[in-house]
């Protein structure tokens, strides 16, 4: 199909076009919408170690296996144990079940990920409660930061400090709704159009509502004709109407004449 052809179709099937598009973004929000809505909380956290007679790449190396060493650790039951053992105003309603099923919703709850091999940590808590998620993010860093000695072996020598302190969201960030939508258009743009090249011909063609067909009159192709006799000074005497040549007033004759 030539490319100008395909312009063509493109107007011709201009609401096929939007019928699709319109579909799977309101099916993308709904889906979208049956998960919870979730807050974030996020804090970064620095890995600092004594440089006394180690050079910089050996450094950066180690700060690199620490960072990660620290991010994998926060997923750990031991970890968890900690964070749930604070003193940080935490529902623990919300991690319910068996511990392999508070272990599932923690590892939900909690994402980390390191920046390269700067030995920065940064720390990410989703909660369905903004407070809550905050509360969590501070007991996040406290174990890092004062219980850190429990996952690596040089004891005073690495130290963590804070370099964010927690920031919560003002809107929930799970779902991504602008992002899913925006992902929803660009794939069902995709898929509009080549279904429209699959699917040329007009009996495919997608609505939102059906057409309305127009009327039709129906010239039925009678026609009413109205027959009226002149007044005159005889129809005008009732003493008349016994006359030849009288005609009542007003009569009509032929009222439906075919």
């Amino acid at each position: 199909m030539e490319l100008t052809e395909f312009g063509k179709l493109l107007k011709r099937k201009r609401g096929t076009i939007f019928t699709l598009i319109f579909i799977i973004l309101i099916l993308t929000l709904g889906i979208s919408l049956l998960f919870p809505l979730k807050y974030s909380a996020q804090s970064r956290l620095l890995v600092i170690q004594n440089t006394t007679g180690n050079d910089p790449y050996t450094i950066s190396k180690s700060n690199e296996y620490l960072g990660n060493l620290f991010a994998q650790v926060a997923y750990s039951g031991s970890f968890y144990n900690l964070v749930m053992g604070s003193t940080y105003d935490i529902d623990k309603n919300y991690f319910s079940g068996t511990y392999n099923d508070q272990l599932k919703a923690w590892r939900k709850t909690v994402s980390t990920k390191t920046l390269s091999d700067t030995g920065i940590i940064e720390i990410n808590i989703y909660h369905s409660s903004p407070y809550q998620a905050q509360q969590l993010a501070l007991a996040v860093v406290d174990v890092l930061v004062n219980n850190n000695g429990n996952y690596q072996g040089n004891g005073q020598a690495i130290k963590v400090n804070v370099i964010d302190q927690p920031l919560v969201s003002t809107y929930p960030v799970k779902p991504n709704l602008p992002q899913n939508l925006l992902l929803a258009l660009a794939g069902s743009l995709l898929l509009s159009l080549f279904y429209i090249y699959l699917f040329p011909e007009e009996r495919y063609n997608l609505k939102l509502w059906p057409q309305r067909k127009a009327k039709r009159t129906r010239n039925v192709g009678h026609t009413v004709t109205l027959d009226y006799y002149p007044l005159n000074e005889a129809n005008d005497n009732p003493a008349n109407a016994g006359e030849p040549g009288f005609r009542p007033q007003g009569n009509i004759n032929n009222v439906f004449r075919g």
